[in-house]
């Protein structure tokens, strides 16, 4: 064990702590990871759940130094449905992968990486503000979705709310969204390994009759009934566009509070594994820790923009002028469009952190 002086201690035991946690553990260098929940695979709150995520699987495998592709599994189907109008996403690099702590999931492959390398777990052991003055250089916070973590960094973030379904479900790797005007976001159902997750959630309150709306939309269209939602709230690092931040006075901040996240569509699988490489390299060289965090959320700003000023003011509101001029372009083209962008044959700058497929030099 090396000395004092040379250990780390990392806040949030989700896939960017355990990703930085591996990286450091494999130069020699003592690792403590806390966490508020009583194991690893993040948020109870939001966990187990399942994603769908663009992504270069085996550059992002090769950058992070793990071999993640046991993990994601390519989606056979991904629609996006603008009221009743289906239009087919485009599924080349969209991959399903699973959070949580089950077997299957993404966070228990790290998860088994760590043991093997001997990295210790303080399990309910919170963030709190009796620690905030006491971080060193050799700390890494990765708080992922934790409201009193960004109230307590002073990180401006977004506040949302909604309703969550999920559990086992047998109907192999898919997802689809769902935009109507009653919720300012959209609604967002995924599968994988036999498990699913769907939420419906918005920055204005989601009330019983857009739940509703929603469920009568998901059995007609997808002849899908979830029986059991809960009420969630939660919040998401787009409230700024100096979001991304890679340092917080002597901490490094890592994954989703490090606001490596597409502000457009909310993507953050990417950034977060990414993000922890990252924050492994600022415990040794600070500045290309810092060079390097820089090229991965180049695009935040001007996608944050395009999502404050054109985007929420100007087209979300009005998902009927959507769906009548994708009819009037017809579906086909708009999907032949879109495959296009997807392949990154069009000149899109891609504001997905880390290893996306429109956004991986």
């Amino acid at each position: 064990m090396s000395g004092m002086s040379d250990d780390v201690t990392i806040y949030g035991c989700g896939m960017s702590g355990l990703v930085a946690a591996i990286n450091l553990a494999r130069q020699g260098i003592h690792v403590t990871v806390h966490d508020r929940e009583p194991g690893y695979g993040g948020s109870r709150l939001f966990n187990p759940s399942t994603h769908a995520t663009p992504l270069d699987l085996q550059k992002t495998s090769d950058y992070i130094g793990i071999d993640i592709t046991s993990a994601f599994h390519p989606v056979i189907d991904s629609p996006a449905y603008f009221h009743e109008t289906k239009v087919m996403l485009p599924i080349e690099n969209m991959y399903a992968v699973e959070r949580g702590n089950r077997s299957t999931s993404l966070d228990t492959l790290l998860w088994e990486q760590c043991q093997w390398l001997g990295i210790d777990f303080i399990f309910e052991s919170d963030l709190s503000k009796v620690n905030l003055d006491k971080f060193f250089p050799r700390t890494i916070l990765a708080c992922g979705l934790n409201a009193p973590a960004y109230e307590m960094l002073g990180i401006p973030c977004s506040k949302w709310q909604g309703w969550m379904s999920r559990g086992e479900l047998d109907i192999g790797n898919m997802c689809w969204m769902w935009l109507d005007e009653c919720i300012t976001e959209y609604g967002y159902f995924s599968a994988v390994n036999g498990y699913y997750f769907d939420l419906l959630f918005s920055v204005d309150p989601v009330g019983p009759e857009a739940l509703k709306k929603y469920r009568t939309f998901m059995s007609r269209h997808e002849g899908l009934e979830h029986r059991e939602w809960q009420p969630i709230s939660g919040v998401a690092p787009i409230g700024a566009p100096d979001n991304p931040r890679l340092f917080w006075k002597g901490a490094i901040l890592c994954g989703t509070i490090a606001g490596t996240m597409d502000p457009l569509l909310g993507f953050g699988i990417s950034g977060a594994l990414v993000s922890g490489k990252v924050a492994a390299l600022a415990i040794t060289d600070p500045d290309a820790a810092q060079v390097e965090f820089n090229r991965f959320t180049r695009h935040y700003r001007s996608a944050f923009y395009m999502r404050d000023r054109l985007w929420l003011r100007h087209i979300r509101p009005r998902v009927g002028a959507m769906e009548r001029a994708i009819n009037l372009v017809g579906v086909k083209r708009v999907e032949w469009l879109g495959r296009l962008a997807g392949s990154g044959r069009l000149p899109i700058k891609g504001a997905i952190p880390g290893f996306g497929p429109v956004n991986c030099s």
